[in-house]
């Protein structure tokens, strides 16, 4: 059985195309390509989602609500988890990624400067011009799209969506960074990681373990009075 194969018998999905490409990877250029290579005559509405992403039922019914075509695209303002480890460290084994989809400010945050979700019909998508075909990589492609629907006519919806969710995963900062970006890198890492409270807890436990170790010598001996 073929990978294609495979995935139709556990997606059941009934049409899709896998398309090869020889090239340098650019996350922007890949969704291009695929935008594109829709051949239909009729229109269709795009969701350009990344693999991490936990989406509702419920967020595909605003999806559709808040995209027009010639007229509005959709902006959605998801929900970053925090890592799991440090969110439920008193919790063995950790819940389930269902129990997780839990919108409180120590179990996540509101991911307000990302763009890469984003609900759009391929008319507006290809009048537009799609994205930068000049970037490389990971990133600012999405942030440039999102521009241009800024200058052009149509209005762009942007609002917080309960049903899509950011997957907590481990954030890689590689070695050949320079000095600032690797420490660039670590700053978001950490701001990942857990909440600005938490992240506190962390760095002072020692402290709050010897104030709470007073405390109960200073209970005892008073007791003993």
């Amino acid at each position: 059985m073929n990978c294609r194969d495979l995935q139709l018998r556990e997606t059941q999905f009934r049409n899709f195309t896998l398309i090869h490409l020889n090239e340098e990877f650019s996350r922007g250029r890949g969704l291009e390509v695929g935008a594109r290579a829709w051949r239909r005559s009729h229109n269709v509405l795009f969701f350009f989602c990344d693999v991490d992403i936990y989406f509702t039922l419920d967020f595909l019914t605003s999806c559709r609500l808040n995209a027009q075509p010639g007229k509005k695209v959709f902006y959605p303002v998801l929900f970053s988890q925090y890592n799991p480890s440090l969110v439920y460290n008193n919790q063995s084994p950790l819940p389930s990624i269902q129990q997780q989809l839990v919108i409180r400010k120590d179990t996540g945050f509101w991911r307000d400067f990302g763009f890469g979700m984003t609900c759009q019909y391929r008319s507006d998508f290809i009048n537009i011009g799609g994205f930068d075909r000049n970037t490389k990589g990971w990133g600012l492609e999405d942030v440039h799209l999102y521009r241009k629907y800024l200058h052009s006519k149509l209005m762009v919806i942007r609002s917080t969506s309960r049903g899509l969710f950011h997957l907590w995963h481990e954030k890689q900062c590689a070695d050949e960074l320079p000095p600032d970006k690797y420490k660039m890198c670590m700053q978001t890492k950490a701001n990942s990681e857990a909440s600005h409270g938490h992240l506190g807890e962390l760095f002072f436990t020692r402290e709050i373990q010897e104030h709470v170790e007073r405390q109960k010598l200073l209970n005892d001996s008073s007791r003993l009075r």
